[in-house]
């Protein structure tokens, strides 16, 4: 602190006022880059976005413009020892400032973005007839394009790009796959797997991709074979090679339900057809209780309308019962045979709280927390995969902000079995 013994000549530096900005961190965000030597925060999004700022955990913010009552002035201190103790030295004001950054927390909706991005691709969607074909002129997707158009860190640039599909082709530039075509070497690599004996569980792309090659008679492209391993699988452990994988029968079927969806034009479903619908669609290496219904006939019924939120279409479809209505919200909710599936992507929904909310109560007037939080869960700021491991602090904080959330759009009446239920309270 300056004392009465202090001397400081005051200068403007040249080029008065240079250009500043002030951000204004949040506490997490300050204690992250005090922790660590190496720590970047990054500014992405296209020209006409709101600019987005990705912290060290990739958590996103977007950054807002907010004017200040008072001037700050930014000074710096060249500071110099003088006689009897006296401190000697001059302040150069460097700029006037009246706004700072303000940081609001955001939910990018990356595989969106993602997908748009890729559909620039002149070559469309890869369907494997054109791997060995020269490429056609035009517009490509490179991991620069990437990043100057998707406001995401790597890690959820690349869960989003496996969960496309997408793979980057042998120049180096992402593509699209199509649905029907990744479903289709998924069977040819599960057909293989099994024709050749090889170990149950273990799918091993150096194996798979030359016996796949020699069957077909033809080319095939090992990147879109890796894709599909990607997608529908995890890594192995204890592989002895990054390439091995473990088919995830829960990921495939979430894919196949979206497709069905999709391909009868996201038309309502009773969940007894939807149920037959996929399990013919299952490939038959994945065949073996039935779709989701690991207690086998007899035990719980997985597709009562109270399982709905729990199963493979938790944040697909939500439920109606147009014959009993009034079961929908208890415990064990409306038998499987007259529980209607009717499709909603929340991928598709808005980012902002309050806009979703308002287009869910717009799709169904009615909601109880359980059924609306697998449409509200990827906007509460929890790591994604502790979620869906079960994790009971994030499943906590994720509760604790749903519950915030229908308080606050909505209005709650318990049902006769004590069930909250809520209608919109937004005009």
């Amino acid at each position: 602190m300056a004392s009465a013994a202090d001397v400081f000549a005051v200068s403007a530096s040249d080029g008065y006022p240079e250009e500043y900005r002030l951000l204004e961190l949040t506490p997490e965000l300050a204690a992250q880059l005090e922790a660590q030597d190496a720590c970047t925060l990054r500014v992405l999004g296209r020209a006409t976005d709101t600019a987005t700022l990705v912290g060290p955990t990739e958590a996103t913010f977007d950054l807002h413009t907010a004017h200040t009552s008072n001037n700050l002035y930014l000074l710096t201190l060249d500071q110099a020892s003088g006689a009897s103790n006296a401190r000697v030295g001059s302040l150069t004001l460097r700029t006037k400032i009246n706004q700072t950054l303000e940081l609001q927390r955001a939910h990018a909706q990356v595989h969106a973005r993602v997908r748009e991005v890729l559909g620039w691709d002149v070559r469309g969607p890869f369907r494997g007839a054109e791997f060995d074909r020269a490429d056609e002129g035009g517009r490509r997707v490179t991991d620069k394009e990437l990043r100057a158009n998707v406001a995401a860190g790597p890690r959820a640039l690349q869960r989003a790009l496996a969960e496309v599909p997408a793979f980057r082709d042998s120049q180096g530039c992402w593509r699209a796959m199509d649905a029907g075509y990744c479903v289709e070497l998924l069977r040819l690599l599960l057909a293989t797997q099994a024709e050749h004996m090889w170990p149950a569980g273990r799918y091993d792309l150096r194996q798979l991709h030359p016996a796949l090659q020699a069957d077909l008679g033809a080319a095939l492209c090992p990147e879109a074979l890796g894709c599909v391993l990607r997608r529908f699988g995890r890594p192995l452990a204890a592989a002895d090679h990054p390439e091995c994988y473990e088919i995830d029968r829960r990921c495939v079927e979430r894919f196949l339900a979206e497709q069905i969806f999709l391909a009868e034009g996201l038309r309502p479903w009773m969940a007894a057809d939807f149920v037959q619908a996929l399990a013919a669609t299952l490939p038959p290496q994945l065949a073996v209780l039935g779709p989701s219904e690991p207690d086998g006939p007899g035990g719980p019924d997985p597709w009562a309308s109270a399982q709905i939120p729990g199963s493979l279409v938790r944040d697909l479809a939500y439920v109606t019962a147009p014959m009993e209505a009034h079961l929908l919200y208890t415990e064990s909710g409306v038998p499987r045979h007259r529980t209607q599936l009717n499709p909603l992507f929340r991928s598709q929904l808005p980012a902002d709280p309050r806009e979703r909310i308002v287009r869910l109560f717009a799709a169904k007037p009615q909601w109880s927390t359980a059924e609306v939080r697998p449409f509200l869960e990827d906007l509460v700021d929890v790591d994604g995969d502790l979620l869906e491991q079960g994790d009971a602090a994030a499943a906590a904080q994720v509760a604790k902000a749903v519950d915030m959330w229908m308080i606050k759009f909505g209005r709650g009446v318990k049902s006769p079995s004590g069930v909250t239920v809520y209608t919109s309270r937004i005009n």
